[in-house]
């Protein structure tokens, strides 16, 4: 039979399990609403680490943190991995013109930043009013 502390700890973990769960489904909606989504690329490979009493969310894209917290002026991107992006969402086929214009982008983002556009920081505060914690 288990202890009461066990049985405590475990209620416990469940209700950390329903408050990551919800958390994640918000900053994946947030993403969604943001229109954030290129590839997919940032919602496809997000996930939740789950161990007992330790939850983690974790979004691994290389630029989850770019998207979140913005970029600060100062900074400049590698062209090159604007370089897919640019053909992409721009429409730009012949190569040396979408080099051109990720050299430009990435030179505006080094002088004016990018915005932050925060899909998790949201996503905790509105569970934490919904469980009220």
């Amino acid at each position: 039979m288990p202890s009461p502390e066990d049985v405590i700890l475990k209620e416990i973990d469940k209700f950390m399990d329903q408050v990551q769960d919800r958390i994640f489904q918000l900053s994946q909606e947030n993403i969604i609403d943001k229109k954030k989504i290129d590839t997919g690329t940032l919602l496809k490979t997000a996930n939740i680490n789950r161990r007992f009493l330790e939850k983690e969310i974790v979004y691994p894209a290389p630029y989850a943190d770019l998207v979140e917290f913005g970029r600060n002026p100062g900074q400049m991107p590698p062209p090159d991995s604007l370089f897919k992006w640019v053909r992409r969402k721009l429409g730009i086929t012949n190569d040396n013109e979408a080099k051109r214009v990720s050299w430009a982008i990435a030179k505006s983002i080094e002088k004016r930043g990018i915005d932050p556009s925060p899909y998790m920081e949201p996503a905790i505060s509105q569970a934490k009013m919904e469980f009220g914690l």
